[in-house]
């Protein structure tokens, strides 16, 4: 019988650096595929470096947090959150980015990342966030299970290319961080 590994979440270190632009190329090319043109997945794909994470790492924004989600030692996921980029429906928080590799998806990797950044938040004295997850991306369905509540849709260019992003909501965290 396989035992399934114990997921341990934690704050990001410079040293992860290099384990962090793996997981944030490798989630690009897995979760846009089809989404995206590879062209560009490819081109942002490049921009994920180790050197721009250890940049991040080390001069961390005001209130903002990282965290990885490590399995048998190896980072596996990444969440990362802080001050809303611009308010939306009062909400004062944003996780920017959560990025799981595929074959930990659908273990509770990403809902113990977001209640990572849930807790992150109702630690800074904040108690509801949003988050922008392309339209077509299945993800946005793992959100609303969490409860997430639709707020609204924008269009987006990336590159040369249009996308509808929807944003997601929760205004009140203590589900998520439970007791």
């Amino acid at each position: 019988m396989r035992v399934a590994p114990r997921i341990a979440v934690r704050g990001a270190r410079v040293a992860d650096a290099p384990a962090l632009a793996h997981v944030h190329r490798e989630s690009w090319r897995t979760t846009y595929a089809g989404i995206l043109p590879a062209d560009f997945i490819a081109q942002q794909a490049g921009y994920r470096s180790p050197r721009s994470w250890a940049r991040r790492l080390a001069a961390p924004l005001a209130e903002s947090a990282h965290f990885v989600a490590e399995a048998d030692g190896e980072i596996v996921a990444f969440a990362s959150c802080g001050p809303a980029r611009h308010r939306l429906e009062g909400l004062e928080c944003e996780i920017y980015a959560l990025y799981v590799l595929q074959p930990w998806q659908r273990r509770g990797v990403g809902r113990a990342l977001v209640r990572a950044c849930a807790a992150h938040f109702v630690r800074h004295g904040h108690f509801g966030f949003y988050l922008w997850v392309l339209k077509a991306n299945r993800a946005r369905l793992f959100y609303e299970r969490m409860g997430g509540e639709e707020l609204g849709e924008k269009r987006e260019r990336l590159g040369l290319h249009a996308f509808a992003e929807l944003a997601y909501g929760w205004h009140d965290l203590s589900a998520l961080i439970g007791p």
